[in-house]
């Protein structure tokens, strides 16, 4: 493609004055860089200083193809997108430049040039409009449309979380454009809100293709890898046992919706591998416990975005579309019906302050008023109408009256005692702890507070096995002595694990920040204790696991006396009267196993 090659018409056509195209002075020795001078205002004269003879840097463009580089705008993997203007009429752009450092790996062009065929496909005012592109010395670059408006990223980090009317609006936009890419078999794999870009009209557009995966084209990304933000990843996306399709968009569409909604992404981690086994095995918190005033039907939607399984998830980016508008019409329909009864009761009213006359009264009342047969349908009649209001307020002042402590504890409790952590989640978000912020001396305050912690050692758990399987050290003082008892467990000396979970509940006592860890402590003691063997002999525990690994050692099992020995190492260096059974598990790991062989041979019973 020719360096000048311009594909959109619509470019040459600015709908603002055009800017007086600057003065190029080429640089000696080179082909694609252009000093600039700036353009000078018609009946004006640039200002005599000491420094007006002086380039700056500032005064240096670059010119690539028909377009005059101004500055930077972003940086990402694929590439770096400037602000420019196209020297023909001065239309602002954007342009997006392939760094020569990466334009030997021919893959890396191939998808660059994938993502112009791509952008070349879509036209809709929901999605950035690409203007052409092609190849300059050896360089790859291509235009589009230059929004200015900031991304959703940006406005969700200056607001927190946006009103639901605002999300619904957004979401049937973010649909629109999926619906267009879908339709023209791209799926974008990479959808989050730093993708999403503001135009001046308040409507979104999505961009950056670089990912995305074209069904016509040949594949570039390696079968089985994973390529996308981890955040909004959908579970086929992470474990590629099923073939990625526009339903893994949707997927990340609930994620930028749930996003929207709340402040906060879905799945949350202390590492990478966190989240993402979070996106295949955990089902996301229910966006209502945090923010009241979303519809139910909203939530609704975005939950079936966020299903596991592709086949539960919306038919297409349309059905996204058609429900959230449906939504839209569902609460106005609800908002509707209730005016539609507090106006009709209203209209019963006589306001007799205005009725002053006796001869008004008596024109209205009569001497001797006959009880009128009443006509018309039923659900017309004022005192109906009434008798619907008072229910209805009755029933939404019952619903709104705050439940007591014995309502909060049963509602809690069978959900405490299933086996499914996501309950236990649920119980607490909904129950109790508003029952401890409301009753925090009441009756069932103890019991509350002991689910809680049953909740808090899950999660506890699941961040140590986590960090373990990552091969990371413990994150604090606690987690790394209760890893220690742990391994004390493990080896068989339960008498030393014991003496370490009694330091842990004595040492973490006064320690609130760290109550998950005694509250472990306190639960592995309490198994040991139960399980007896107090009379064991922490000695002749680690001398009959060193027989075990010299044994397993000269049998050929070197691995698993190697982690004998290492654990022996660990476990008891420091400890005077085991020194002579860590210089064997030295020696072992040394493979010095003859100079303690005296000593293995009287370690027998």
């Amino acid at each position: 493609m020719p360096a000048s090659h311009v594909e959109e018409p619509a470019l040459l056509r600015p709908n603002r004055p055009a800017k007086p195209r600057p003065q190029t002075e080429r640089i000696p020795n080179s082909t694609s860089v252009a000093r600039v001078r700036q353009p000078i205002a018609p009946g004006s004269q640039p200002a005599a200083t000491k420094t007006s003879a002086r380039k700056t840097v500032s005064d240096i463009h670059r010119l690539i193809g028909p377009f005059l580089i101004e500055k930077k705008l972003g940086v990402g993997g694929m590439g770096i997108v400037y602000k420019a203007n196209y020297t023909k009429n001065g239309a602002e752009v954007a342009v997006k430049v392939l760094p020569l450092s990466l334009t030997a790996n021919k893959k890396l062009v191939d998808r660059f040039n994938r993502e112009m065929a791509i952008l070349k496909k879509l036209k809709h005012p929901r999605i950035v409009q690409f203007y052409g592109g092609g190849e300059q010395h050896g360089q790859h670059f291509y235009a589009m449309e230059f929004i200015n408006g900031g991304t959703l990223a940006e406005l969700l980090q200056k607001k927190g979380r946006l009103p639901w009317q605002q999300v619904i609006e957004f979401g049937v936009q973010i649909a629109a454009a999926l619906e267009h890419a879908h339709d023209h078999g791209i799926v974008h794999r990479d959808l989050k809100p730093a993708n999403l870009f503001l135009g001046q009209d308040g409507k979104l557009r999505l961009g950056d293709f670089g990912i995305a995966r074209d069904s016509d084209a040949t594949a570039i990304t390696a079968a089985g890898s994973t390529v996308g933000t981890q955040a909004y990843m959908a579970p086929e996306q992470i474990t590629g046992k099923q073939l990625i399709s526009n339903k893994t968009d949707l997927y990340a569409m609930g994620c930028v919706m749930f996003e929207m909604l709340t402040g906060h992404v879905p799945f949350t981690g202390a590492a990478s591998m966190e989240v993402l086994l979070k996106h295949i095995n955990e089902p996301p918190a229910k966006i209502r416990t945090e923010v009241m005033d979303c519809p139910v039907f909203l939530e609704q939607v975005v939950l079936q975005l966020l299903e596991k399984s592709p086949d539960k998830r919306p038919h297409d980016a349309l059905m996204v579309q058609i429900s959230l508008e449906e939504v839209l019409k569902r609460v106005a329909a609800k908002t509707s019906t209730m005016s539609q009864m507090t106006a009709g009761a209203g209209q019963t009213a006589i306001d007799m302050s205005q009725l002053s006359d006796p001869a008004q009264l008596k024109k209205l009342f009569g001497k001797k008023k006959k009880k009128r047969k009443a006509t018309g349908p039923i659900w017309e009649r004022g005192w109906f109408l009434a008798t619907c209001l008072a229910v209805m307020l009755g029933g939404v002042a019952w619903t709104l009256m705050p439940p007591s402590e014995e309502k909060l504890f049963a509602a809690a409790l069978p959900l405490m005692r299933t086996n499914d952590p996501v309950k236990w989640q649920e119980a607490n978000d909904r129950y109790l702890k508003s029952l401890l912020e409301r009753f925090p001396n009441g009756q069932h305050a103890d019991e509350a507070r002991d689910l809680i912690d049953k909740l808090e050692m899950h999660r506890t758990e699941r961040g140590i096995e986590t960090r373990l399987r990552l091969g990371q050290d413990p994150k604090l003082e606690a987690e790394r002595l209760f890893l220690q008892a742990r391994e004390l467990e493990r080896f068989g000396d339960n008498l030393s694990a014991r003496d370490q979970y009694r330091a842990m509940i004595d040492l973490l006592k006064d320690r609130e920040q760290d109550r998950s860890y005694r509250n472990l402590a306190k639960r592995q003691l309490a198994l040991l204790e139960n399980a007896g063997d107090g009379n064991v002999d922490r000695k002749q525990i680690v001398n009959d696991a060193l027989k075990k690994a010299r044994e397993q050692f000269l049998g050929g099992q070197t691995h698993a006396a190697e982690e004998t020995w290492l654990s022996i190492i660990k476990l008891y260096d420091g400890k005077a009267e085991f020194a002579e059974e860590v210089a064997e598990a030295r020696a072992g790991r040394a493979g010095r196993l003859n100079e303690q062989s005296t000593k293995s041979t009287s370690h027998g019973p």
